[in-house]
């Protein structure tokens, strides 16, 4: 039931996801076949940073609203009228955070995918420039990098409204790239270069190991975080 309702609740955002990455994949394909293909450095490049648009998006409108009732399309201030019966559940409230994170990840998780393999399939630069192995390592990267920044959204969740979530998502997102540019942050530690820089798949041609182990660890961390504050928050 848990995984139905959390379903409810973000189906409309999957879908929302889903005709964003199509609506990129056809404005794309589009304005590459109408002129000449741009040269392939510039070509992955512009590729990798829009992959990074999306995502920060999607990771915005999945990662929930903690173990709170969320409506589907809309955000909210203040605790949903149905959040109390969901508390009164007779389960844990590390099932309900579990399930609802658990949920949005793997959404999240699909429609990277689907947009990456959709890039590849329509997209004469990507075609041309990009095995099909290379692309899924790029989204297994993406997936991977972007977890710490999904998992950050669904700690704010759990102590700030829906929509100051979304906007901290965002800015975190921002910042760290913000940093990346700036600061010397060590390759091992930088998830944005393995996303959009140049240890991304797709320009190095090799998976970037440690910074995805990084950001999967700190999802492991702030998730913690998240259950530690939702366990002992009074709703």
């Amino acid at each position: 039931m848990l995984w139905y309702k959390g379903w409810l609740e973000t189906r409309w955002k999957l879908l929302m996801a889903l005709a964003m990455a199509a609506l990129f994949v056809v404005v794309d394909s589009f304005a590459g076949a109408k002129g000449p293909p741009p040269p392939a450095a510039r070509a992955v490049a512009g590729f990798v940073q829009m992959g990074a648009s999306f995502v920060v998006v999607v990771y915005s409108w999945l990662a929930g609203a903690g173990i709170v009732t969320q409506p589907s399309f809309q955000a909210t201030k203040g605790i949903h009228g149905s959040t109390l019966f969901t508390l009164s559940l007779p389960v844990s409230r590390f099932h309900l955070l579990a399930v609802r994170a658990g949920l949005g990840w793997l959404e999240m998780a699909g429609a990277i995918g689907l947009y990456c393999w959709g890039m590849w399939l329509t997209l004469p630069a990507a075609v041309g420039l990009v095995t099909a192995m290379e692309m899924f390592e790029y989204a297994a990267a993406l997936i991977a990098c972007a977890s710490s920044f999904y998992f950050l959204s669904a700690l704010l969740a759990t102590f700030l409204d829906d929509l100051w979530r979304v906007w901290g998502g965002m800015i975190a997102y921002g910042a760290l790239w913000l940093l990346s540019s700036y600061v010397r942050v060590p390759a091992s530690l930088n998830i944005v270069r393995a996303m959009i820089g140049e240890a991304s798949p797709l320009r190095a041609h090799k998976m970037p190991w440690t910074p995805m182990a990084f950001s999967l660890g700190l999802s492991v961390i702030l998730f913690c975080g998240a259950l530690k504050i939702v366990r002992a928050r009074e709703y």
